[in-house]
């Protein structure tokens, strides 16, 4: 392999190398995001967990309420029976006495139901709160996580970018132009193989010429813009 060819491949290893630390870098602000969108989810179902169980007990108060008033005015009704002087009068009595005690028995079906709701949704609320404090803890662990290795991923990123400028130092001044915007376009992709005669990027062929010349030392870009280099196996 030529010194090009080394070279190239040389600097393409710790354009990768570089890369991958980058990623790393930019990783952890991706989880550290996606896991406070976890925790905001888990927060509004929280929320509406605790709005329901309002409006349920809401519904349950309102319900009491409402018994209660008619106990009250059967109560009344059965006191104004001792006075009533017509058949008529007793039997219009007796007749919303019986109505109401039928919508009071349908109140006392109601009131289960809603107290039934009240305990299903505290059961809710109590597993969403274990939810939201398991999703928080989640949270902090991946934070604390990101934060211990990103002096580390930021010091090895350094140091590939030295070692990307020292490999660099070999291209010549007309080349580095294109290269320039290739690696601007494509990151640690700006440059490729070629093995087998074929671009490892986008596998064009080249001619045994072109194969010829490259494995020669010669600078050469890919019609998909890529630096290209032989390696040492190429035939």
């Amino acid at each position: 392999m030529t010194a090009t060819n080394q070279g190239l491949k040389a600097l393409h290893e710790v354009h990768q190398r570089l890369q991958a630390v980058q990623e790393d870098l930019a990783r952890g602000p991706r989880q550290i995001q996606a896991k406070k969108l976890a925790v905001d989810r888990k927060k509004t179902e929280l929320e509406a967990f605790r709005q329901a169980l309002k409006q349920a007990r809401l519904t349950a108060d309102q319900k009491n309420l409402q018994l209660k008033t008619n106990e009250n005015k059967i109560s009344e009704l059965k006191a104004k029976l001792n006075a009533i002087g017509t058949n008529r009068e007793y039997e219009i009595l007796t007749g919303q006495i019986a109505a109401d005690t039928m919508a009071n028995s349908v109140l006392e079906d109601e009131i289960l139901e809603a107290l039934t709701k009240i305990d299903q949704v505290q059961i809710e609320l109590k597993q969403s709160e274990a939810e939201v404090a398991a999703f928080e803890a989640d949270l902090a662990k991946v934070t604390a996580e990101v934060a211990a290795r990103e002096a580390g991923l930021k010091q090895q990123s350094e140091v590939f970018q030295v070692q990307v400028a020292a490999a660099e130092k070999f291209l010549p001044n007309d080349i580095v132009p294109q290269y320039r915007r290739a690696v601007q376009a494509f990151g640690a992709d700006a440059l490729a193989s070629v093995q087998n005669r074929f671009c490892s990027h986008c596998n064009l062929q080249l001619t045994s010429q072109r194969m010829l010349e490259l494995k020669g030392g010669k600078w050469m870009f890919c019609s998909c813009g890529r630096l290209m280099y032989a390696v040492a196996d190429d035939h």
